[in-house]
């Protein structure tokens, strides 16, 4: 029996002019920067002698623009919105910096930088709550594209919440990284198997020290 290996490559979208400030997008439907298309393009040049079989999004513009530039090279995998992917409902934190958050909800703030599982956003949602749906629609898209290898473009703290899952490691024991724009990490499942083997997590040596974005959210000072 051949074994049918299903390659994930997440990715996290372009740079924003939020990211830039550090303010809370959540699901406003921020589009890239000129940085950030960028940013993708060279993502997709990375990508293009990949042989990719499927391209899904979250509904975002920022994350749907990112797979058009992966997608350009690939036209015979069509980009596909998926649900679940997209990022984190930061509630009334919205449009909010982190010195916003630092004021106003200090325990939110705490959590971000020292126990991000115990995120709750006000009127938002929670850490385990993007924690679930985020490994649902990942298992979705490789139960439904097996032995295919896939593109999934989504967002940091999904990401984030994905690597955690896939590290094996109780979901209380999360720390707090979230990854590059335009990153990709891969992720190997076997053949049945809705377990995901990470090959590696938040590469992105297609950026040059001029499209990198500073990534990491300066929480403490």
């Amino acid at each position: 029996m051949v074994n049918r290996m299903t390659t994930v490559y997440l990715v996290r979208h372009g740079e924003t002019d939020s990211n830039i400030s550090h303010c809370f997008q959540g699901r406003s439907n921020i589009p890239l920067n000129e940085n950030g298309r960028r940013q993708s393009d060279l993502l997709g040049q990375a990508l293009k002698d990949h042989s990719i079989d499927g391209i899904f999004s979250s509904y975002l513009d920022r994350a749907k623009e990112t797979a058009q530039k992966i997608g350009v090279y690939h036209p015979g995998a069509p980009v596909l919105v998926y649900p679940g992917l997209e990022e984190v409902d930061v509630g009334l934190a919205e449009g909010k910096t982190l010195s916003w958050i630092a004021e106003n909800y200090p325990e939110l703030y705490r959590c971000m930088s020292e126990e991000p599982a115990k995120i709750q956003y006000p009127q938002g949602e929670s850490c385990r709550q993007v924690y679930e749906r985020m490994i649902k629609a990942v298992e979705g898209i490789v139960e439904q594209h097996r032995g295919k290898t896939l593109v999934v473009v989504s967002h940091g703290f999904t990401i984030q919440n994905y690597i955690h899952y896939a590290s094996g490691k109780a979901f209380e024991d999360m720390d707090c990284c979230i990854v590059a724009n335009t990153s990709r990490s891969k992720f190997a499942f076997e053949d049945g198997s809705l377990v995901p083997h990470m090959v590696y997590g938040n590469q992105h040596d297609h950026l040059s020290n001029r499209d990198f974005t500073e990534f990491q959210m300066r929480i403490k000072e």
